[in-house]
């Protein structure tokens, strides 16, 4: 039998602050997709990390190891 594992493990409600132009979006790609707003957040948020001055930020950090740990950019 093969086993399901959760798509997005390690998850806690946290309260966020949104436009309502973000809202909306949110609510309407929800639709779109089929997905909850939590699981469009997951899918999009990942690509921040594609962005070669928030990378180059990270790394003119001073002791930014725990911080590249966090975003998944070292092992450990």
């Amino acid at each position: 039998m093969m086993k399901i594992k959760p798509k997005y493990p390690n998850t806690e409600e946290v309260k966020l602050k949104l436009s309502l132009q973000s809202r909306k979006v949110l609510e309407h790609y929800s639709n779109y997709t089929g997905l909850t707003p939590s699981q469009i957040l997951e899918e999009v948020l990942p690509h921040l990390l594609k962005d070669e001055d928030f990378i180059k930020y990270v790394e003119g950090k001073r002791s930014n190891k725990r911080m590249k740990r966090e975003l998944g950019l070292i092992d450990g």
